[in-house]
């Protein structure tokens, strides 16, 4: 492992531009309770060969209008021109190179490298807005865990094809799996409730770590903020965005089993049991229709399709978060998509008039 630079906060002459920026109001909410210093915020950049984009990523992280910030590149073992994109930015960043290993090496890299009160953690192909950790940094208060915020999508030459993805309120983890509420890059996270789940186990979470992460709402507040404070980058390179529509969904799957197993460690087996967890999820009835449909000799769980399909309409009205309208709408969903023909099934699969399967991804959850 390589260093670049140093980890660096706001520098002495950077002292004057912070303290009229406090008297302006921008920073009256950036200290924890009894603290007597500003917040400082680490932003951790994973990257591996995404050169292309790099670059956009590490410029919005420098040119954030919070000052008390640093930037720590994880490069995850890139072949393509990374090291020099990297480089370039000299020592205003904090470079950490490291063998291929996964998103989630990359992640618990950067961490641990890191010192900031607030971790933001940039995926290398999104960027951040110039006010993005000044606003969460002001919306922050004791006993907060995770602000999560919505993102605007853009195409690979950052293009914003006029729609936004995350920002959702989610009931506690410890209730079901419903969803990441926002991903990777729309979330700051408080450094006292990544310490408690901090190195993210590498065998079981190479991927997906956004998943792992919604575990922050055992220790603390979530709050959700309306204002998007960056652009989520689609490509067709995306994780989980892509690849065949049934794998994908069972990787979901498999993610929910993943997240209660951690959930229980995290807790100390303080939750309830694995039947129950998931009965209140009806995203994860869903999918498991869906597999069973599309390939039911390889489906890899247990489960007759008016099975699966009580459960979905159970767990939607277990959901408080969900109005009579939603209930109902979801029910009414999921039944016709577990009887439908096989064409009409798959045309549920693209509904959404402006956009291909947007309703059908949001209703899944993914």
């Amino acid at each position: 492992m390589k260093t670049i630079g140093q980890s660096r906060f706001a520098l002495e002459a950077e002292e004057e531009r912070q303290n009229l920026a406090l008297k302006a109001g921008g920073e009256a909410a950036a200290s924890d309770a009894g603290a007597t210093r500003p917040l400082t915020v680490s932003i951790i950049i994973s990257n591996c060969n995404y050169a292309r984009f790099l670059g956009e990523a590490i410029d919005s992280a420098l040119g954030q209008t919070y000052t008390r910030t640093e930037v720590i590149v994880a490069d995850d073992g890139s072949t393509d021109d990374s090291r020099q994109v990297i480089e370039s930015r000299g020592e205003r960043v904090r470079a950490i190179f490291k063998a291929n290993g996964g998103h989630v090496s990359a992640l618990n890299a950067g961490f641990a490298a890191s010192s900031g009160d607030l971790i933001l953690f940039l995926d290398s192909d999104d960027v951040l807005e110039p006010n993005a950790i000044e606003t969460a940094v002001r919306e922050w208060r004791e006993g907060t865990a995770r602000i999560l915020f919505p993102l605007e999508v853009v195409d690979k030459v950052g293009k914003l094809v006029g729609r936004q993805i995350g920002g959702q309120e989610l009931p506690s983890p410890i209730l079901g799996s419903f969803g990441v509420g926002s991903p990777t890059s729309g979330n700051v996270f408080s450094r006292v409730a990544l310490e408690k789940m901090m190195p993210i186990p590498e065998v079981d979470w190479r991927a997906c770590p956004d998943v792992y992460l919604t575990a922050a709402g055992l220790f603390g507040e979530v709050k959700c903020l309306r204002q998007p404070l960056a652009r989520y980058r689609v490509h067709g390179s995306n994780n989980l965005a892509c690849g065949e529509p049934l794998a994908v969904v069972r990787n979901r799957i498999e993610l929910d089993f993943k997240l209660y197993y951690a959930l229980f460690r995290l807790t100390g087996g303080k939750i309830g049991p694995l039947e129950e967890w998931i009965g209140g999820c009806p995203q994860h009835w869903v999918r498991r229709i869906l597999s069973r449909r599309e390939n039911p000799d390889d489906d890899p769980w247990q489960g007759s399709l008016p099975h699966l399909t009580m459960k979905a309409i159970k767990a939607t009205w277990r959901q408080p978060q969900r109005n009579l309208r939603r209930r109902l709408a979801y029910s009414i969903f999921a039944v016709a998509y577990s009887t439908l023909p096989t064409r009409s099934f798959r045309f549920l699969q693209d509904i959404d008039g402006g956009g291909r399967g947007r309703t059908f991804r949001r209703l899944l959850g993914s």
